[in-house]
């Protein structure tokens, strides 16, 4: 029987919950050709956002084409920018032919060479012999306006793990040539999108880079348990099993409405059940949940200096006032300097946030893994 409960991958539109308003905002900005920067904490499941988004868009609007480019294992700017053309023109073109005859329409000022990997999956892979003139580049990053003004139709590019760009040994001259021609771009929407908060946050919100004010900054609100908990009823019982409303509350409390941890307790609790759930499947499922994660976490706190791990008690404990005297002597958090380092290191690493006067963990299993471990 097929699982109810997605995690780890796309989440297709059934097993999806509500985000009703991200849905609207993001197929909003993007089709009236406002650019988006989608922030939010790891695993809150904006790639499924996007996706579902955009899926509906094209359905709404058939001059709209979506574009997806995963930036993630992107390590060279030649690897990008071939990644980028290809996706470009597979997303406007409708057959195989017609993505040839864009490659040697759109592309004579690179130099393709067209390499089939798959003529049954119509897979189009591109070696673009680059010289990295400016010219070139340029011609590359151009592309989605020229197909999309020749074609008649709105191109939307989403880049996924956008921020991992800024690590590339070239990214600082490549910025400055993506914003400038970007900008000037009329049939074409860019949706940025990824799971390190504090490098989109710099990328994009820094007066100084030049994607500041690129568009729409959106910040992803969590799920709230009032739309979690039908959800999750709903899809126990059409695999005819039964969870209480209580019981699918306990769920989301525990994880604090965590959408990757929702789904992932959800599946565990559903695959221990044969037909209602009891309290004790609740609890022992907990325990799978947090054993699984366990290599994570562990490989995460591996390379945490003791003031780091002391940090984290202290903000386990609920202390806020992380510079305090007490605090300080108490946890051994070191001098100020050193607090004022791991405070910033912990919260680039997305161990904690700061949320108005106070700290709090982001992955809440991670903390109750953290509280067993070292409190």
């Amino acid at each position: 029987m097929k699982s109810p409960f997605q995690y780890g991958t796309l989440v297709d539109k059934e097993s999806f919950v509500n985000r009703v308003e991200d849905r609207r905002q993001l197929k909003d900005f993007l089709s009236a050709g406002i650019n988006v920067m989608l922030i939010s904490p790891r695993r809150w499941g904006k790639s499924s956002l996007v996706k579902v988004a955009m899926n509906e868009l094209t359905e709404e609007n058939k001059r709209m084409r979506i574009c997806f480019i995963d930036a993630f294992s992107v390590k060279t700017e030649a690897e990008f920018l071939q990644s980028f053309a290809r996706e470009v023109i597979s997303c406007a073109s409708s057959t195989w032919e017609k993505r040839l005859e864009d490659v040697k329409h759109f592309l004579t000022g690179v130099t393709p060479s067209i390499t089939i990997k798959d003529n049954m999956s119509e897979t189009l892979s591109l070696d673009l012999k680059l010289g990295f003139e400016e010219r070139q580049v340029m011609d590359i990053l151009a592309l989605p306006e020229r197909i999309a003004e020749a074609k008649k139709i709105h191109i939307i590019v989403c880049i996924d793990e956008f921020q991992q760009l800024a690590l590339l040994p070239s990214y600082q001259s490549l910025e400055g040539k993506m914003r400038s021609v970007w900008q000037t771009q009329q049939r074409v929407s860019y949706c940025f999108y990824g799971s390190k908060r504090h490098m989109m946050l710099d990328i994009f919100n820094k007066a100084s880079n030049p994607f500041y004010r690129f568009g729409q900054v959106l910040f992803m609100q969590k799920i709230a348990k009032e739309e979690w908990i039908p959800f999750i009823v709903h899809s126990f019982r059409k695999t005819g099993k039964e969870i209480t409303e209580e019981q699918a509350g306990y769920i989301c409390e525990t994880v604090k409405c965590h959408s990757w941890y929702v789904q992932q307790y959800s599946f565990f609790v559903w695959t221990a059940t044969s037909t209602s759930v009891s309290d004790e499947i609740l609890k022992r499922q907990l325990c799978m949940l947090i054993d699984t994660n366990m290599p994570m976490f562990m490989s995460d706190t591996e390379n945490l200096t003791a003031s780091q791990v002391a940090m984290l008690r202290a903000i386990t404990d609920g202390k806020s006032q992380l510079n305090a005297e007490a605090v300080v002597t108490k946890y051994g958090l070191g001098n100020p300097q050193t607090i004022t380092r791991n405070k910033r290191i912990l919260i680039e690493r997305d161990f904690v946030e700061k949320q108005e006067d106070a700290f709090a963990f982001t992955d809440p299993i991670f903390e109750i893994w953290f509280r067993e471990q070292y409190m």
